[in-house]
């Protein structure tokens, strides 16, 4: 019998410092500002189409997400490889929806995470994907994304780096840890990619 080595301490933490900077690029890609350094993420690209709920938000329905494949088609974007990016909120909203004879619109029990689809296109969740959006009075809005992600690029250069320092607050009892990561973020084609900015989840 063969036993698995338990991970130590020190792959412990490199885990936890890489899933925690993962998610911040996800962020980044997906709802950066373009203000104080940060890359411009897709839903703030100039030029994507955009569909709108109501004045102050309101609920997800299969037409809005079927509207938003229809600005990138008629922006010649590829939708072919197109895919939605929702958060969890979204996504527990998108799996209450049911048709008109009470049947769910995506199975609840179907593929596993990353292998969905939701109108014959895959369906990919992340909390990367904003949830914090206003609009109007309405406050804690998501967004939902369709596009082909291919246009979307992220550069890196170099390894992450994760630098400690035992000694700055030595006296206090605590370790110091800095990750660094270099990248940039850029869409090649905003005409590929079409977002909803006011969902209320």
């Amino acid at each position: 019998m063969r036993l698995q080595s338990t991970p130590g301490i020190e792959e412990v933490i490199r885990s936890g410092f890489v899933s925690i900077m993962a998610q911040e690029i996800d962020r980044a890609a997906l709802a950066g500002s373009g203000a104080s350094n940060q890359p411009t993420g897709v839903i703030n690209q100039a030029g994507i189409g955009n569909v709108s709920i109501g004045t102050n938000g309101g609920s997800i329905t299969m037409d809005k997400l079927l509207d938003l494949r229809k600005e990138v088609a008629i922006d010649n974007g590829n939708v072919a490889n197109g895919a939605y990016v929702v958060n969890a909120k979204t996504e527990n909203a998108l799996s209450q929806l049911k048709d008109s004879n009470g049947q769910y619109l995506l199975p609840v029990y179907g593929p596993e995470l990353g292998k969905q689809q939701l109108a014959s296109r895959r369906l990919m969740v992340t909390n990367g994907c904003p949830s914090n959006l206003t609009k109007g009075s309405g406050t804690n809005l998501s967004a939902a994304i369709f596009g082909d992600f291919s246009d979307l690029y992220v550069g890196t250069w170099g390894e992450m780096e994760i630098l400690v320092d035992q000694f700055s607050d030595f006296a206090k009892g605590t370790t110091a840890v800095r990750v660094l990561q270099s990248l940039d973020i850029a869409v090649g084609h905003a005409q590929s990619f079409a977002a909803i900015k006011d969902i209320n989840a």
